[in-house]
């Protein structure tokens, strides 16, 4: 006979999803990661003008408003045939890290840190045990969201982003209170770093299984290729193509049971083709963020490069060093501005197909757009959580496998299924869209 367990509301993840697992005479028979919200975005903004999409999409996610507003209008201007000026590019690149820097803070101290401090009533009982740590988290969380603020003028859901450029471009001061604010989360998160390096408490306890095929997928848009690239765990590059050849690489299977669909690489097929996005994707990247020579001092960075004994825990790693890695980057975007260039560019009503991409704070994010004579007739969008959907599922399950007792889930295994979720970071709103 089969139970059923159902855990209901995985906790401190951004959205509503549940975890199934059946059991039948002590043996696993299926462990699912249940999405089961529906939102609709791609099907309710056809039709619409293209100025007003990317407002409409920014209201998928309150994290990650301002990235989708940027791939948004990335993927308008990519139909439309316009060329935005450097300096216009340099800014939007700026408010998607400033996310980075308020999201990654988010994650890290909210929502998994409570886990390997022994906080089991999560962020507030931290407040209390380390009001220290509780600070830094808020400033670091604070400090994201003030750089979005300055350069997009509303911390959620910016409103001065547009097509061509800026409907209210930044001043000299506004750059140079963001330049401030990223200097100091550089100093800050350099010093924490050190911290979390002589910390044993976040030894990995969760690894992927070494038969199964994994390719870390990411957008190497500060390269000059600008190019989709997949290396599996060995660090060996296994896939590599154009933006706009995306399509002809990534195919997408759905599930009766889930809302969020599993994309993966067509050459291998499923499950081989299974892809992880996200800050251990990037670690990847030849030239990315983790490749940066001041992160190299930190035994957290480093051990990232022996690949042997991979683990979910790297996530968390991963997104720490980025947030020093995009304050820094911040630094070098704003020195390199030129504001004669920010003057809005005007377009005509036009028709075309446009692909707008870029690494959001969890991941890989496309927009991809119809666009016929200024409205929008069809829409795409794959982001960084159904990206690694299957293999939040496989962890699930084998996890499950390991800690059945008595058929029944064991409690530890019950918390590690938890502590899984939280550490791939799900922005399940996204998935949903």
């Amino acid at each position: 006979m089969t139970k059923k367990i159902i855990l209901k509301k995985a906790t401190r993840i951004e959205g509503n999803a549940n975890v199934q697992i059946e059991i039948d005479r002590g043996r696993l028979k299926a462990a699912r990661f249940v999405v089961c919200d529906f939102r609709g975005f791609e099907k309710f903004i056809q039709g619409r003008r293209v100025e007003h999409i990317p407002s409409l999409v920014s209201r998928i996610c309150g994290l990650c408003s301002a990235a989708h507003q940027v791939a948004s209008l990335r993927a308008i201007e990519d139909a439309l045939g316009i060329q935005v000026p450097r300096s216009i590019d340099l800014l939007r690149e700026a408010v998607v890290l400033g996310e980075w820097i308020g999201s990654h803070s988010l994650s890290y101290f909210y929502l998994t840190l409570p886990d390997f401090m022994g906080s089991s009533g999560g962020f507030f009982e931290l407040m209390k045990t380390h009001p220290e740590v509780a600070r830094e988290a808020y400033e670091l969380r604070k400090a994201g969201q003030r750089i979005v603020e300055l350069l997009g003028k509303r911390a959620t859901h910016p409103v001065s982003l547009t097509i061509g450029g800026f409907s209210s471009p930044p001043t000299v001061e506004d750059l140079q209170e963001v330049g401030k604010i990223a200097a100091a989360v550089r100093n800050r998160v350099k010093a924490f770093i050190r911290q979390a390096d002589r910390d044993e408490r976040r030894e990995p306890e969760i690894f992927f299984p070494a038969d199964q095929q994994l390719n870390f997928l990411s957008y190497e848009s500060w390269s000059d290729g600008k190019q989709f690239k997949a290396y599996d765990r060995g660090g060996n590059l296994s896939a590599r193509f154009n933006y706009d050849e995306f399509s002809d690489h990534v195919a997408e299977m759905r599930a009766e049971w889930s809302f969020a669909k599993f994309p993966y690489l067509e050459r291998f097929g499923f499950p081989q083709g299974i892809l992880l996005v996200g800050p251990l994707a990037r670690s990847y990247q030849e030239n990315g963020p983790l490749k940066d020579p001041e992160l190299q001092e930190f035994h957290l960075a480093r051990r990232l490069g022996d690949r042997t004994s991979l683990s979910l825990e790297s996530f968390d790693s991963c997104r720490l060093l980025e947030i020093f890695w995009a304050a820094k980057r911040i630094l070098g975007l704003v020195e390199d501005v030129s504001l004669d260039e920010l003057e809005r560019i005007e377009y005509a009503e036009a028709s075309g197909q446009g692909i707008g991409v870029l690494e959001a704070p969890r991941g890989t994010l496309i927009h991809k757009y119809m666009v016929n004579r200024g409205l929008l007739e069809r829409a795409k969008l794959l982001v960084a959580t159904q990206f690694n959907n299957a293999a939040i599922n496989m962890l699930i399950s084998d996890l499950a496998e390991k800690h059945i007792e008595d058929n029944r889930l064991s409690q530890r295994g019950e918390w590690l299924i938890g502590h899984c979720i939280r550490l791939f970071d799900p922005c399940l709103s996204c998935a949903t869209h």
